[in-house]
């Protein structure tokens, strides 16, 4: 059952997550009244790290929320997604109203205790030179699919040295025979060890690579001082996430782009 209070805590973490990749990026942080917004170089909507949008309170309707944040796209010429709560029916029912597609359904997780018979069960190797982070894109890009829109957006984050080498950030693949079949990043902040980009090749899934990296990434973040591990999950991997102990805490629905007049740019051209 969810935990208002461990929700709204996973709400700040995550909204973290979107301002610390976008600042990585070289992007644009504009937040008004609890409304967080978050926009690359890249004008494509894909994926909600690229171009997004969340609220961290309700002082606002749901209508003021989406015109608000219209007016920053518009001006920059982006599309971009919408991370909604999933108890956040004001928000929800008008972005449905005005014609949003949901698009994907993400489960927010915790876990307080690392267990000690966790262990990764792959050869797992931290990314730390050039080779590792074309590995690393070359895995994200493989997992989420060819049609996921998630190439310009890896080549422009996930070839960044300064985001592997942050001091709070780590990544990890796991390899199968010298080939890279697995990867997950973790970013340490507020004491907390948010786990992204967990993915896998699609030839080498249910194989315990996607696990065993997750671990990984998890354990870094408690070495370094953090007390929980969090991460937002797709309903698919729920089974692994569920094994290692972690707890449900809340859920999000990303929303995607439409053609309305709230945001009337239209398709990107």
């Amino acid at each position: 059952m969810a935990n208002r209070n461990l929700t709204d805590r996973f709400d700040l973490i995550l909204a973290e997550v979107y301002r610390r990749i976008t600042r990585t990026c070289g992007g644009e942080i504009w937040e008004a009244n609890g409304v967080v917004s978050w926009a690359c170089s890249l004008s494509e909507a894909t994926p909600i790290h690229a171009n997004g949008m969340m609220r961290l309170n309700r002082l606002m309707s749901g209508r003021q929320v989406l015109e608000i944040t219209a007016g920053f796209f518009r001006a920059r010429g982006h599309r971009h997604g919408v991370m909604a709560r999933a108890d956040d029916r004001a928000l929800t029912v008008e972005l449905e109203r005005a014609g949003w597609t949901r698009v994907k359904e993400h489960v927010a997780l915790v876990l307080s205790d690392f267990p000690s018979d966790l262990e990764s069960v792959a050869d797992i190797r931290k990314v730390n030179d050039p080779s590792g982070m074309l590995d690393f894109g070359a895995v994200v890009v493989a997992g989420w699919g060819a049609g996921s829109g998630i190439q310009p957006f890896a080549n422009l984050l996930l070839r960044r040295a300064e985001f592997f080498r942050a001091s709070a950030n780590a990544a990890f693949l796991a390899y199968n025979q010298g080939i890279p079949v697995a990867s997950a990043l973790m970013m340490v902040m507020d004491g907390v060890v948010f786990v992204d980009w967990i993915s896998t090749r699609p030839d080498h899934r249910r194989r315990g690579f996607a696990s065993s990296v997750a671990v990984s990434a998890i354990k870094a973040g408690f070495d370094r001082g953090a007390s929980v591990a969090a991460v937002l999950s797709p309903v698919s991997l729920l089974p692994m996430f569920d094994r290692m102990g972690f707890q449900e805490v809340g859920g999000y629905l990303e929303y995607g782009f439409p053609q309305h007049p709230l945001n009337p740019m239209g398709p990107a051209r």
